[in-house]
């Protein structure tokens, strides 16, 4: 997963409809967002940039960058934990694909998460 998938996955989970509400939100220009969510891995923003995004966005510059968890950012670790985690999950085990399978199933109903959750146990099983 890449920044830009990252970061589109996190404005639909914090419910961010545009580029431009990022910019507000995060004092990034909007034409830096662009460049991010349209050159993929051929622009690097600064690490000023990346931390107002991640401020904005409720998370950390290592999740943001890398899709790593730290422990001192309990946003996807909270997220699981909703979903039904018979314990807390350690910041090991959660990943950015976890993180954006969490952002996506957030608004759905419970029967759908219900059977997401049955057929990815068939599909471990």
């Amino acid at each position: 997963m890449s920044l830009a998938q990252r970061l589109r996955t996190l404005m639909r989970w914090r419910g961010i409809h545009s580029q431009n509400q990022l910019a507000r939100i995060s004092g990034v220009p909007q034409s830096c967002i662009h460049r991010i969510l349209t050159r993929e891995d051929r622009y690097s923003p600064e690490r000023g940039t990346l931390l107002r995004l991640a401020h904005a966005l409720e998370t950390s510059v290592p999740w943001l960058t890398d899709g790593v968890v730290s422990v001192t950012d309990p946003g996807p670790r909270t997220l699981l934990q909703g979903y039904g985690a018979a314990q807390p999950m350690d910041a090991a085990t959660v990943d950015a694909y976890c993180a954006e399978i969490c952002a996506l199933l957030r608004h759905q109903p419970v029967s759908t998460k219900k059977k997401v959750l049955t057929v990815v146990r068939l599909m471990v099983e």
